[in-house]
């Protein structure tokens, strides 16, 4: 596997013109008599690493489900407020044509009413003014 890897490292390197000092710094190290002594050790350290590393991915799929029941907690109210905003200027639009048709029929009733006005006054009427002007 080392040795997998050290070629890969060696391969990427040349292909990209990476100096070769920096190469064989890359290179992972093999196991010295100190290491080689303690093998528990490098164990060790990486199942703890592995652990954090689980916990880390553990917390971050912990915030992941979090934001995405937020978003659609969102989403859900985002689309109420939306409906809810439809709703009040389709009533709000209605609101305004039962005005328009409203102030239509008053005009063409005072339309109606100065032609029927006017057709009144038309005869012997229009000169007598006020009420018993007739009597007089």
């Amino acid at each position: 596997m080392k040795l997998k890897l050290t070629v890969m490292l060696l391969l990427v390197a040349v292909s990209f013109g990476v100096p070769a000092a920096f190469a064989q710094e890359a290179q992972p190290t093999l196991p010295t008599p100190s290491t080689a002594q303690h093998p528990a050790m490098d164990m060790k350290s990486m199942q703890a690493q592995m652990d954090q590393m689980r916990t880390q991915m553990e917390q971050i799929q912990a915030l992941m489900k979090d934001s995405m029941a937020k978003m659609a907690s969102a989403d859900e109210a985002m689309k109420t407020h939306m409906e809810t905003q439809k709703d009040s200027m389709k009533s709000q639009m209605e609101l305004q044509h039962a005005v328009i048709n409203q102030l239509q029929n008053m005009a063409d009733h005072m339309k109606m009413m100065m032609a029927n006005r006017g057709g009144m006054m038309s005869g012997p009427m229009r000169n007598k003014t006020g009420p018993g002007a007739e009597n007089r």
